[in-house]
């Protein structure tokens, strides 16, 4: 991850930009469409605004893989968002496009399991996944037990007639089973959002909110999301397109001449200003636990960086 003077300014030289993406980008999440079928209470998508489906303009689609073909991009990439990304099986084609292009890159969906079924799994393979992650989600206003979690486990394993078994628990906290395909990883999860969830920079009231923050956050610098319309968001739990989140997105893809000057740009650069330091956050990362960065060299790397390239300087 770099965290060199360039990281906290708007850069516009296209070189630069692209020589510093290439060089610590290492997640990219974007939804191919918009719809999710579900609406649960521990995800913004519980008031039902997702209940449509709007699929990302073509010329957004390609100004990403173009740019992350150009640079050989060799890290991974989400093709989902706040979307279920197999509701559509337009994403097949996407992943084959993908594949294509960027023979390096690592694939990723998430998904909640629902459209799963004999033969899809295949397809999912076959079009070049390297990984697909099914979320066992509860049923709405059920509360997390490690029964129910098996028992979903169970019947998805059933589902893609492919056999699952438990490496991970935590009693009423997690569970993790991996699923044997021949190329493709295949990971099963529940998860207590109750105990580990966030509230989604506060989009989620009913969700137990972490302490005060303090820790720097590394998702800014090695990171680049953004939602089927285009709009980049600073890190996954920022939804793009919500309009109480409108203030904390870079703005849209058209807006920049390439994804480079996107990730180097102002609005960025004023993000990870602020959360590479030590000091208390502010709205909306002020009651984040996710990316938090806690190692004590990478610590003392980003306060190292900070007062450098921050303190003393212009806003």
């Amino acid at each position: 991850m770099y965290v060199g003077r360039e990281m906290f300014n708007e850069v516009a030289d296209r070189e630069t930009a692209r020589r510093i993406f290439a060089s610590t980008v290492a997640r990219v999440e974007m939804e191919t469409h918009s719809y999710c079928n579900r609406r649960c209470s521990y995800c913004p998508n519980v008031v039902g605004d997702r209940l449509f489906n709007e699929h990302m303009p073509a010329d957004i689609w390609e100004k990403v893989i173009g740019g992350l073909a150009e640079i050989d991009y060799a890290q991974h990439l989400v093709l989902n968002y706040y979307n279920e990304p197999l509701a559509d099986r337009s994403i097949l084609d996407r992943i084959r496009e993908a594949r294509q292009r960027l023979p390096k890159a690592r694939l990723m969906i998430y998904s909640n399991g629902d459209y799963l079924e004999p033969g899809l799994v295949d397809e999912l393979a076959e079009a070049g996944l390297d990984y697909l992650h099914v979320s066992i989600h509860l049923k709405r206003e059920d509360a997390y037990t490690d029964l129910y979690v098996v028992n979903r486990m169970i019947e998805i394993s059933v589902r893609m007639g492919i056999p699952a078994r438990i490496v991970g628990l935590k009693p009423g906290e997690l569970m993790i089973a991996k699923a044997r395909h021949r190329t493709l990883e295949i990971e099963l999860r529940g998860i207590n959002f109750s105990v580990h969830g966030t509230d989604r920079g506060g989009l989620i009231g009913d969700i137990a909110t972490a302490a005060k923050r303090s820790a720097p956050c590394s998702f800014p610098f090695a990171h680049f999301v953004l939602g089927f319309n285009g709009m980049i968001a600073p890190c996954c739990h920022i939804r793009s397109d919500r309009p109480e989140h409108a203030p904390y997105v870079y703005g849209n893809l058209r807006d920049y001449e390439s994804i480079f000057h996107a990730f180097m740009s102002g609005p960025a650069a004023a993000w990870r200003r602020e959360l590479a330091s030590a000091r208390p956050k502010l709205p909306p990362c002020d009651t984040c636990a996710a990316g938090v960065v806690d190692d004590p060299q990478a610590l003392k790397v980003f306060a190292a960086a900070h007062q450098a390239y921050v303190e003393g300087q212009p806003a």
